[in-house]
């Protein structure tokens, strides 16, 4: 028969084992998962290199690496600050790129998070184009949004423009010309 001292001290050491046993499988688990980020890291590095290499090689100047950019959005009157970090930032006859370095499965523009990434890129930099780095096959692909917002706004400075132009034609006629 078990007595209360016993039961308590069995009660105990269930306890402690089973404290004992989640602690060993919390450290393992972290220790498994830091391992893969460093070398995640480590491969990113230098699939970021290659792509550096590729580039100077087809005349592009890279102008910054690893540059984070703030984003603030106002969700009613609350601030939320973000930054967003690119890969690379280059340069070429006059026009600057955002670069984003991708390897596996998620090296496709079909991808909805790649898409929604590079959207976000292009908002925040708005650069000429963003150039979408293929690690696995070791080619760019130059990637141009055709917002109607960004069509329209070119329209309308072209309007403007032609506007102002109109009206020192008008000007230089009336006080010039007479």
């Amino acid at each position: 028969m078990i007595k209360n001292k016993e039961l308590y001290l069995f009660i105990v050491m269930l306890l402690l084992g089973g404290i004992l046993s989640l602690v060993l499988y919390l450290k393992i688990k972290n220790s498994l998962s830091s391992k893969k980020a460093t070398r995640r890291a480590v491969i990113s590095k230098r699939a970021e290199k290659k792509a550096e290499e590729l580039l100077k090689k087809n005349g592009f100047q890279i102008i910054d690496r690893q540059i984070s950019k703030p984003l603030i959005i106002k969700e009613s009157a609350v601030l939320h600050r973000y930054l967003i970090r690119i890969d690379l930032l280059v340069k070429k006859n006059g026009r600057t790129y955002v670069v984003e370095v991708k390897s596996g499965s998620k090296n496709k523009i079909t991808k909805r998070e790649t898409r929604r990434q590079l959207l976000e890129y292009f908002l925040a930099y708005q650069p000429y184009g963003i150039m979408l780095f293929d690690m696995d096959t070791k080619k760019f692909s130059e990637i141009r949004f055709q917002l109607p917002y960004f069509h329209f706004k070119l329209v309308e400075n072209i309007i403007f423009f032609l506007l102002g132009m109109l009206i020192s034609l008008l000007g230089m006629y009336v006080f010039v010309l007479k």
